[in-house]
């Protein structure tokens, strides 16, 4: 049954859209994409997809050349590949290719936040992370030893929020949150407008958009789980703050942050100075 099942899922992934937070901006969430994007295995040759159906959601691994599904499988329940910024950026697979996370496509309140750990050797469920109130994914640690989730303490626009850690080993939330190092402050404001992942996944950078302020980028280790908030010096409303783009270079030493092309200014991940463009 299943077999017959695939194309016709496929058929509906090519059509489908991203899911993510309500437009009147209940949650700041960017939630879930559920559809052929899914997130890129490193080297670019695969690509996971997640596409959810009535009763369960079917996970394929992609070949990218030719589009060929190279295997697949079902989990019961609605998921998708989380999104961790507003420009379309996805994430949830592991640094070493073994694990991918998955989410539930919008974050209720009110209700039950749902992640699933898959091992993307058999697509079958290691476990499932269910966390009471409304959280999104934000990153993994490369042996899919911690996953970082994001909090929201209220609801709105401008949402508080914290960045928690979850110990899959042990599999319980870790207490507290993960705070910045420089600032020590554990809730923070903003909307993610883009991400960018070094190579290894150790270190994942999110450069959130801020109303009444200026952007800040936050660098996350997903292996010491330490945390770095860096302000940036541009002055910027907030929709033009959105438009913002991170791109690693120099072998992931230097995070230019770009608008329209043009880099307007770069970190040293190593000290996190900024330097204007």
């Amino acid at each position: 049954m299943r077999t017959a099942l695939l194309p016709f899922a496929l058929a509906v992934a090519f059509a489908a859209v991203a899911a993510g937070a309500r437009a009147d901006g209940i949650v700041t969430s960017p939630g879930a994409e559920t559809g052929w994007g899914g997130v890129l295995a490193s080297g670019g040759k695969l690509r996971y997809v997640a596409i959810p159906g009535r009763r369960e959601t079917t996970v394929a691994v992609v070949s990218v050349r030719g589009g060929r599904v190279l295997r697949w499988g079902a989990i019961r329940g609605s998921f998708g590949v989380p999104l961790v910024a507003y420009d379309g950026t996805t994430g949830g697979l592991t640094g070493d290719g073994k694990t991918v996370v998955l989410a539930t496509p919008t974050s209720n309140p009110a209700g039950v936040s749902r992640f699933p750990i898959v091992a993307t050797k058999t697509l079958r469920v290691r476990s499932i992370v269910a966390l009471r109130g409304s959280w999104s994914f934000d990153a993994v640690s490369p042996n899919a030893s911690t996953l970082f989730l994001v909090q929201y303490l209220d609801t709105g626009p401008n949402a508080r929020y914290r960045v928690r850690a979850f110990d899959l080993k042990a599999n319980r939330l870790i207490p507290g949150a993960i705070v910045d190092r420089l600032e020590e402050e554990a809730v923070m404001r903003g909307q993610p407008a883009t991400r960018a992942t070094s190579s290894d996944g150790m270190w994942a950078y999110t450069l959130y958009a801020r109303q009444k302020h200026e952007p800040f980028v936050h660098a996350l280790d997903t292996v010491r789980r330490e945390a770095f908030c860096i302000d940036l010096p541009l002055r910027l409303p907030q929709p033009k703050q959105m438009e913002l783009r991170l791109k690693l270079a120099g072998g992931g030493r230097s995070l230019s942050i770009r608008f329209e092309g043009k880099a307007l200014a770069s970190i040293d991940t190593r000290s996190f100075a900024v330097r204007r463009s």
